[in-house]
């Protein structure tokens, strides 16, 4: 200093601010670059994750929809017969009696949905305003799947109750397709679903001209089908998640 190298030692002490400020900024880049990979790598393990959900989602939502045709058709079956007079065979009345019964109901928890996945991981900006209105689209498929659901408990069953033996609708309940796996394990033992049928004396005949009938046929078949027609844009949003999903894959690939 008292030689007058000021300017050197300035110069020296700025070069080695320079230095431990780079190193620092490259130090703070790298672990940048390593959060972010962690970050990725959960993304990924979330997008298979949402993949396989949303495939099972589609799964069950199309044996729904073949249940509710299934039950469309039986409801349709006994209203041309109680329009007609016919009187179609016992047996045949008590098989489509028993597929009146069935209310189908899309499961997914709607509720804690965002609680139990990050989807802020997710990148595809896309793909977050889509999961973000699946809950709400669920939501409206289920507010009328529950309307069948009271009408069968508080009104159709009790109804049915009055005038035939309901022991007899649920002996050996018989599936049409679609309809089998949901209820019985692909695994397993199947369910002992054979109670028995009643020995008291059969009135479907009688049941067929009763006004009321014809009311809760029309309800049921009015409700499910209201109930297929949302599930057909819930469906298209499924796949459409899919496919987004699909391309955030890629992405990484």
């Amino acid at each position: 200093m008292e030689k007058g190298n000021t300017s050197k030692y300035l110069k020296y002490a700025i070069g080695e601010i320079l230095l431990v400020v780079i190193g620092i900024l490259i130090a703070l880049q790298i672990n940048n670059w390593n959060e972010a990979k962690k970050t990725r790598r959960k993304e990924v393990v979330l997008l298979h994750q949402l993949k396989e959900e949303f495939k099972a989602n589609l799964e069950q939502l199309d044996n729904k929809m073949i249940m509710r045709n299934a039950v469309i058709k039986s409801s349709k079956f006994l209203l041309e017969a109680i329009d007609n007079r016919s009187k179609p065979s016992q047996d045949s009345i008590e098989k489509h009696l028993k597929t009146t019964l069935y209310t189908p109901t899309f499961n997914s928890n709607t509720n804690d949905y965002f609680a139990s996945r990050d989807i802020n991981l997710i990148q595809n900006d896309s793909l977050k305003n889509l999961l973000s209105k699946w809950p709400t689209k669920v939501d409206e498929l289920n507010e009328e799947e529950i309307l069948l659901v009271n009408h069968r408990e508080n009104r159709y069953i009790p109804f049915l109750a009055t005038h035939i033996q309901i022991r007899d609708l649920f002996h050996q309940v018989e599936l049409d397709i679609g309809m089998k796996d949901l209820i019985y394990p692909k695994e397993g033992k199947p369910l002992d679903l054979i109670i028995g049928e009643s020995i008291q004396s059969k009135s479907y005949y009688k049941l067929l001209q009763t006004e009321e009938l014809e009311e809760y046929l029309s309800y049921t078949i009015l409700f499910n089908n209201i109930s297929q027609t949302q599930s057909v844009p819930l469906k298209d949003h499924i796949y459409t998640i899919l496919d987004q999903i699909q391309k955030s894959l890629e992405h990484y690939q």
